[in-house]
């Protein structure tokens, strides 16, 4: 091989010799590096070119996750608004059920069933307290006033006027101050299975012309020792008359209930509702059947408001052969349309099925 490069040039590659080839002069002498024209060397000593990167490995997808979290999603936003609770209700759990089964995928990432689950039990708790919220309505300011035992009298003050005003002047009969809240017969019981406890008291509006708007009924169950177990609440508006209001006690556990006491309204909360304006229910017949061993019980609750009441509350006693209250239950309407009839109806557990059982409407 000849090599035709002459001693003076400067380092750098030159033909070889050999036709297609190229060795790479140092500037002093040729070395054993060698290459195609214009390619990469390849000869002793040539620094070989790096390797070339492995794709990127691509992860795997979780869709049974992925879909399990757009419908819990989808079910949260529903379970917030208060027309299209049914839709979350129904959302919620199927993606409660996908993100478990998403869990369980082999070799696919589970954060999208986890999140999925969290998100279905967060909308659902979320559900629940719209729907207490609607139940409820707006709570008083009145709440923190006390009644106990019997809820109050209250003493009309009469104006006197004076002799020697003149005349006397015709005018509008004076409107007579409003009477406390009176506290009637109550009633309490524990389910031993469930460790749930649940009372009923009676209470009477003796106001023609007032009512308790947004009024709150607090009741305690205490032991025997005079400890607080656990509170109750219901609102609504107290009309004029007689009521009965029930409730549960969710936090009794393996405590026995000794007696309950009730805090409501005072006078002082009523208002000004003149009865040939106010509204009122009429309640239609109360029937009663049986199925397996529980009692269904329906009927009708008429109303004369002027408006369409929405929400409309029946609590229900049961009473045995000797008049003994033995457990209670409630349901509401969704609407009782001015001047129109509304049925309703509920299975009543863990009551003799031969037991009277009363109805009492409420806003």
């Amino acid at each position: 091989m000849t090599d035709s490069t002459p001693t003076s040039a400067p380092a750098g590659w030159f033909p070889a010799g050999v036709e297609g080839q190229e060795r790479y002069w140092d500037g002093t002498s040729w070395t054993d590096q060698v290459r195609p024209v214009g390619g990469i060397a390849t000869a002793t000593g040539a620094v070989p070119a790096p390797p070339t990167a492995p794709a990127p490995e691509k992860k795997p997808r979780n869709i049974l996750g992925i879909v399990a979290l757009a419908v819990a999603v989808v079910g949260f936003i529903f379970a917030c608004i208060p027309g299209a609770l049914i839709v979350g209700w129904i959302l919620l759990p199927i993606s409660f059920i996908l993100g478990i089964i998403a869990l369980f995928q082999k070799d696919k990432p589970k954060w999208q069933g986890l999140t999925a689950i969290i998100v279905s039990v967060v909308g659902t708790i979320v559900g629940v307290i719209v729907f207490m919220s609607l139940a409820a309505g707006a709570v008083s300011d009145a709440i923190d006033d006390t009644v106990t035992e019997e809820v109050g009298t209250s003493d009309v003050v009469d104006e006197e006027t004076s002799a020697d005003e003149g005349p006397a002047v015709e005018e509008e009969p004076a409107v007579a101050d409003a009477e406390d809240l009176v506290l009637g017969e109550t009633a309490f019981g524990v389910d031993t299975e469930s460790g749930m406890g649940w009372y009923a008291v009676e209470v009477t509006n003796p106001n023609a012309d007032y009512i308790f708007a947004g009024a709150g009924i607090d009741v305690e169950a205490y032991d025997a020792n005079g400890v607080l177990i656990d509170t109750d609440s219901t609102y609504g508006t107290i009309l004029s008359g007689t009521s009965w209001y029930v409730g549960d006690f969710f936090d009794i556990g393996s405590a026995q209930i000794d007696h309950i006491e009730v805090r409501g309204p005072t006078a002082d909360a009523a208002t000004h509702s003149p009865a040939a304006e106010t509204g009122s229910f009429t309640l239609g017949e109360v029937n009663t059947g049986s199925e397996y061993d529980y009692m269904t019980v329906n009927g009708t609750v008429t109303s004369n408001f002027s408006e369409d009441q929405d929400m409309v509350r029946i609590d229900l006693i049961a009473r045995d052969g000797g008049g003994k209250i033995v457990g209670v239950d409630y349901t509401f309407t969704d609407r009782v349309p001015s001047g129109g009839t509304a049925a309703w109806n509920v299975e009543f557990w863990k009551v003799p099925l031969d037991s009277k059982v009363e109805a009492y409407p409420h806003l």
